[in-house]
């Protein structure tokens, strides 16, 4: 049987909490346990929503990361909300509430994808029944909670500021990104959106960086110039990786598929395993403000353009350079991951490290980009860490 006790990630967020001062979020109920060939709506819904938004966000890593924010929330919600839930005769069914509330957070987002997320509906009301878990389970009880949660996400993404539309001005000159028309900047007002653990996008604002033509610039600039013009077919592979390689949904996908096989071994059931969604998405959602918020205060000129004669093997994406979004993505994951589930973190520290040397050698950032997009990352992965909710508490929409 799945055990019932979350024993590597609390154990992992205990010692945190007696190093840095982490609340131990230790809960007071954990909801049934899975039998071991078993799994959950929540992953099941995890790898939907990876398919969906990789044919509907391609190259979009803001509408990604809000994506699957609002669907591990509404997981979450539902789970406890089911879970909470006391009633005569049997109890709400959370894989049914985890199916409902996901599937109307993504048809809402993705409407063209109806019959895909119907689909999914029908095979989760046939899957999950059949489990022992469920034997005292009301299904239809669980799809009427997870419809309530999934509209109470939806509420809190109506006003969450992601659409909000850039009416400033360009700045020109030396050292500032330059905008190619007809294009434009890709979400300058990214920053001011409403995070789900931060206090604003500018809380983990980074340095600024170092001043255009400056000894520090200029080391930075050849560095990638070296890199570009020697690049390894090895070298080549990561940079393709990192930019198209990893799988649909970008690093969110790509986080999402490295934390599932550390859930499958803890053997975590329903509520848990949307716990670990939830604090990664969140966590990925608010690294992604906290960048734009970064990028669209300095307006930072790319290599290629202050070089014209760089290559940039895997493409130009339209928008500032500082700090690297891949950076900052990769180590909110990594550190999130890392505190959840401590013997990762070889494995984590690695792939943040090739997800920021990986835009080196494409010719798209500095090495300054990537040391302060990693720092912010980790930053905001410590808030999440110290939001974790207790397996009965929802996660707050406010």
């Amino acid at each position: 049987m799945r055990a019932n006790l979350l024993l590597t990630v609390f154990t992992a967020a205990t010692f945190i909490g007696c190093d840095s001062g982490i609340a131990d979020p230790t809960p007071t109920t954990e909801g049934p346990a899975l039998s071991v060939n078993e799994t959950t709506a929540s992953e099941r819904w995890m790898l939907v929503t990876r398919a969906i938004v990789g044919r509907r966000e391609i190259g979009s890593p803001l509408g990604t990361a809000r994506a699957y924010s609002l669907v591990a929330v509404a997981q979450y919600n539902a789970s406890v909300a089911a879970g909470n839930t006391k009633r005569s005769g049997k109890r709400p069914s959370e894989a049914a509430a985890v199916s409902s509330a996901s599937a109307l957070v993504l048809t809402s987002l993705y409407p063209a994808e109806q019959s895909v997320i119907d689909a999914q509906v029908a095979a989760d009301a046939t899957y999950f029944p059949a489990f022992a878990s469920e034997a005292d389970a009301s299904y239809s009880d669980g799809t009427s909670i997870g419809k309530t949660i999934g509209t109470s996400v939806l509420a809190r993404a109506a006003t969450d500021r992601t659409d909000a539309v850039f009416t400033g001005t360009i700045p020109t000159g030396a050292g500032f990104w330059v905008n190619v028309p007809p294009a434009q900047p890709i979400a300058p007002r990214w920053g001011e959106a409403k995070p789900w653990v931060l206090t604003s996008g500018s809380q983990f604002r980074s340095a600024a960086p170092p001043a255009f033509n400056s000894a520090a610039f200029t080391s930075g600039l050849a560095e990638v110039k070296t890199m570009t013009v020697n690049i390894t077919p090895d070298q080549l592979v990561i940079a393709q990786f990192w930019q198209f390689g990893s799988g649909p949904g970008g690093p969110m996908g790509y986080f999402t598929e490295l934390v599932t096989p550390s859930i499958t071994a803890a053997h975590l059931n329903e509520r848990q395993t949307a716990r670990v969604y939830a604090m990664l998405h969140m966590a990925m959602m608010d690294a992604s403000i906290a960048c734009w918020d970064s990028k669209y205060t300095y307006w930072y000129v790319r290599p290629f353009q202050a070089d014209p004669t760089l290559a940039t093997p895997v493409g130009r994406p339209n928008f500032p350079s500082y700090p690297s979004a891949h950076s900052c993505l990769s180590s909110a994951a990594a550190g999130v991951i890392t505190g959840l589930f401590p013997n990762t973190k070889s494995v984590m520290d690695a792939k943040v490290a090739e997800a920021g040397v990986a835009r080196i050698y494409a010719g798209l950032h500095y090495r300054f980009d990537i040391t302060a997009g990693q720092e912010l990352g980790y930053k905001v992965a410590a808030v999440a860490l110290a939001h974790i909710p207790a397996a009965n508490t929802p996660i707050p929409l406010n």
